[in-house]
């Protein structure tokens, strides 16, 4: 009878072992890294195997990379058969940048999504890195680019409204900072670092205007932010408090 049992458990274990494995393509490892440095580390192998196609590994290689989602390593790999794309497909660019910088504009329990930027300023193409978390441990799960959202017509490249943090902003947010957490597409407790300059103004309910004095403001203050997003988080151009 106990080798029943025995027999019972290890049929069950190996049951679940395959559906896991079908779910994940058959082979999905996950980064022992944080969000930042997980995508950080596969786009900078990226950039360097796009800059020099006999670097190893290579983009064949990054492709097939068992740290993205099976239908994202599909997607890569799909692209990469195209001859001269306008925009590649993991950087979103149609100019390979020198350089770029990773930002964590949003994170929960069990997702998170990570902003690359080109270095250059001009540029305003991004990739929006979606990670989701496997027992604890992060990996890629998708890739979407955003082509020109932040066109340089526009006053603005921010435009949001939602609640002021600061000394209780939680890790890995520096509580030195003021923050704006708002709600977009849906998608509550994203969270931004805002800087403010001498440039910056602040509107009253009244609608008085005057520069914004940072150690003035107050927390869960619902306001509306307009400003200019840089990799740093946004500068504030207006801060206007919203009335209750």
């Amino acid at each position: 009878m106990k080798k029943i049992i025995i027999l019972g458990v290890i049929v069950v274990i190996l049951v679940i072992g395959f559906f896991m494995r079908d779910s994940f393509g058959g082979s999905q490892k996950i980064s022992k890294l944080d969000t930042i440095d997980t995508v950080g580390s596969f786009y900078g192998d990226w950039l360097k195997a796009v800059k020099d196609p006999n670097v190893v590994p290579n983009l064949a290689s990054l492709s097939k990379s068992p740290y993205l989602s099976k239908a994202l390593r599909t997607r890569i790999m799909e692209a990469l058969k195209i001859k001269n794309p306008d925009v590649d497909p993991v950087l979103c660019q149609s100019v390979i940048p020198e350089a770029i910088s990773t930002r964590n504009v949003f994170m929960s329990d069990d997702k998170a999504e990570v902003l690359v930027m080109s270095r250059d300023n001009k540029v305003t193409n991004q990739a929006i890195v979606e990670l989701n978390k496997l027992n604890g441990i992060w990996y890629m799960n998708d890739i979407k680019c955003s082509l020109g959202e932040f066109a340089p017509e526009k006053e603005f490249t921010f435009e949001q409204k939602g609640f002021l943090l600061k000394d209780s902003i939680p890790a890995p947010y520096n509580s030195k900072n003021w923050h704006l957490v708002y709600e977009e597409e849906g998608q509550k407790g994203n969270v931004i670092p805002l800087f403010f300059d001498s440039k910056s103004k602040c509107i009253n309910t009244d609608k008085t205007e005057a520069v914004c004095k940072p150690d003035q403001l107050k927390e869960t203050t619902e306001v509306f932010i307009q400003g200019q997003m840089t990799e740093r988080g946004i500068t504030v151009n207006r801060l206007e408090l919203i009335k209750k």
